[in-house]
C-alpha cells in the first residue's frame, strides 16, 4: 500500500468506515506482530498485544491528528501496550521460541536441501536478534525490518533520534559479530 491509499485508508477509517479499517488491519498487521515481538518471547502474547492495539486504536482514531501520521501512531500506541503487559504481573515470560520465526512458506520449486539450508540460516539470523536487548532489538526491527525513518522510530521509541541511531548502530554491529 503506498502513502497516498494509506491516507485515504485511515481518513475513511476515522469516518468510522469498518471495511476501511479491517483493510488498515489486513496490511499493517505482519510488521505489528514483527514489532510486538521484539517485546515478547512467544507468539501468544504477541498476538494478544496486537488485538489489544488494534481494538485500542479502533476506539482511539478520533484522537489522531493526521491522517499521513497514522503508521506513527499506531506503533507508538504497539510500544505502550506492549510494555503495559510486559510490567504487568500476569506477564507470561518464556524462553525464546526461534522456530516460529523461521516459518515461511518456501516455493515449491525450491530443492529440499536449498530450504533446509535456507531455513538454518533464518532461524540463526533470528536467533542472534533475538539475543540482543530488548531497545536494541526494537529499535533493529522498526528501523531494518518496519522500514521506518529513524524520526519515526525515534517517537515510537520514546527517544530521541540520535540516541535510536546509535542502539540501530550497536544492534548492527552485535548481529555482525555474531555473524562473523
Amino acid at each position: 500500500m503506498d502513502a497516498l491509499e494509506l491516507l485515504a485508508i485511515v481518513g475513511r477509517s476515522r469516518e468510522g468506515d469498518q471495511q476501511a479499517f479491517g483493510v488498515l488491519v489486513s496490511e499493517l498487521t505482519p510488521g505489528l506482530r514483527r514489532y510486538c515481538r521484539s517485546f515478547f518471547d512467544n507468539w501468544q502474547d504477541t498476538d494478544d498485544a496486537v488485538q489489544d492495539i488494534w481494538i485500542k486504536a479502533w476506539k482511539s482514531m478520533h484522537t489522531l491528528q493526521q491522517n499521513g501520521a497514522f503508521k506513527t501512531w499506531l506503533f507508538r500506541m504497539a510500544r505502550n501496550v506492549c510494555l503495559d503487559r510486559v510490567r504487568s504481573p500476569q506477564s507470561r515470560i518464556q524462553a525464546v521460541d526461534t522456530e516460529q520465526f523461521a516459518e515461511t512458506p518456501a516455493p515449491e520449486q525450491l530443492s529440499p536441501e536449498y530450504l533446509t539450508v535456507q531455513r538454518s540460516e533464518v532461524e540463526r539470523a533470528w536467533d542472534i536478534v533475538a539475543s540482543l536487548s530488548s531497545t536494541l532489538r526494537q529499535a533493529f526491527v522498526l528501523v531494518t525490518i518496519e522500514e521506518l525513518t529513524y524520526q519515526q522510530a525515534a517517537i515510537i521509541a520514546n527517544t530521541s533520534e540520535s540516541t535510536l541511531r546509535g542502539r540501530v548502530a550497536r544492534a548492527r554491529k552485535a548481529i555482525i559479530e555474531a555473524v562473523s
